[in-house]
Formats: C-alpha cells, sequence, structure tokens
C-alpha cells in the first residue's frame, strides 16, 4: 500500500487507550505489518512526547512540520525496528536525527499524513519551558539556533533534558567522548553568544 494511502487520526484511539508494556508492544507489532490502526495508535500514544523532545531543538515556528516529519519517518523506518531496544528509544533516536536535519522551514509539500488532531502537538509548557517567560524562552531559542545541530542536540538533551552523556551516546550512536566534546564546545559556544544578554545569565549559569 503506498505511503499517501496511509492518512490517520486520533479519533477513537483515545477511546481505547493502551497502557501496559505488552499492550504497547503488541500495537508496535501491529505497525511493523503494516495496520493503519495501529500507526493512529502509535501517534496517539506518541505525539506528545516527541513534541517535548523536539522543544529547543528545533525553532519553535518549525515544531509541528518536523512533528509531521518524525512520524512520517515513523513510517518509513518501523519495519527495521527489531526490538533490540526499546521503542521509546528508538523513536527518541529518530526523533533527533530528524531535529538534526531540519536547520530552517521546510518549503517542500507534505504528505499530510496527521489530520483532525483535536489538539495542539505542543500545548502549554513543557517542564523545561516552565522557567522561561515566552520572550526570555524566545531568546534562549534564537541563541540555540546559532549552534551546529549536533551541539544543539547534545546540550538540549544533557543540560535542557537531563540525559546523561552514557544515554545521549546511545542515542546519537556515538561514543561519550564525542559527546562530552561537542557539550563543551556547545557550552562555550553559547556562553559568548549570551554574554551581553543578563536576563540570560541565570539560565546558562547552570550549564557550567
Amino acid at each position: 500500500m503506498e505511503l499517501s494511502l496511509y492518512r490517520w487520526t486520533t479519533a477513537g484511539v483515545q477511546r481505547r487507550p493502551v497502557t501496559s508494556s505488552a499492550s504497547r508492544a503488541d500495537v508496535v507489532e501491529r505497525a511493523r505489518a503494516g495496520d493503519v490502526s495501529a500507526f493512529r495508535e502509535l501517534y496517539a500514544l506518541h505525539h506528545r512526547q516527541v513534541a517535548r523532545q523536539l522543544t529547543f531543538l528545533v525553532p519553535r515556528s518549525d515544531l509541528e512540520d518536523v512533528l509531521q516529519d518524525v512520524f512520517i519517518e515513523v513510517y518509513k523506518s518501523i519495519r527495521r525496528f527489531e526490538g533490540k531496544s526499546a521503542f521509546t528509544t528508538w523513536l527518541y533516536r529518530l526523533t533527533v536525527h530528524v531535529a538534526m536535519k531540519s536547520r530552517r522551514k521546510h518549503t517542500r509539500s507534505r504528505l499530510d499524513i496527521v489530520e483532525e488532531v483535536p489538539e495542539r502537538a505542543h500545548e502549554g509548557p513543557t517542564p523545561d519551558e516552565v522557567s522561561l517567560s515566552a520572550e526570555r524562552q524566545a531568546r534562549v531559542e534564537a541563541l540555540l539556533e546559532q549552534l551546529s545541530p549536533k551541539k544543539r542536540a547534545v546540550l538540549v538533551m544533557h543540560d535542557l533534558q537531563g540525559l546523561e552523556a552514557q544515554r545521549i551516546a546511545e542515542l546519537l550512536d556515538t561514543n561519550i567522548l564525542t559527546v562530552r566534546t561537542r557539550l563543551f564546545y556547545a557550552r562555550r559556544e553559547l556562553e559568548q553568544l549570551a554574554k551581553d544578554d543578563p536576563a540570560l545569565a541565570d539560565f546558562f549559569g547552570g550549564t557550567k
């Protein structure tokens, strides 16, 4: 079946939520087999998680588009998911790679695979955003956008999302020395960029 025929919504999925690990594993297996309803369930289960992970990795204006790109990539790649790691680990890794490839707003047309979602994928402040005013967050995002994708990803995952360096290395399929090196240079560049903005000094103080 062609990808263009896969169009799913969260309607109906929320009436029978999947909560147990066994049920979630079954959803993944059905999705790997091409079950359209399973893709609806995967989206319903994970789209908020993915949106949180994309926060600060991509500009806010691009978040909705990159979120859709992630789930397009899930569709294309899920048959290659072999269960050697948790599905959430695989999804996190895929999310980061899609985000790193998205340096600017895409202008190409997209397949409309997610439609009639009853709420925005990124609604309200995430835990990472609680201490930031809208203006302050926009300034943080503007600074992060000036870092290279690889440096930005490591810094966001470690300093804003609280992941350990070893975990980041696993997710990015690299080694811990590379993660620590990127983190060091990302922090140094960010401090240089933020040095003339006193309002951000306390925020970036936690990255030292």
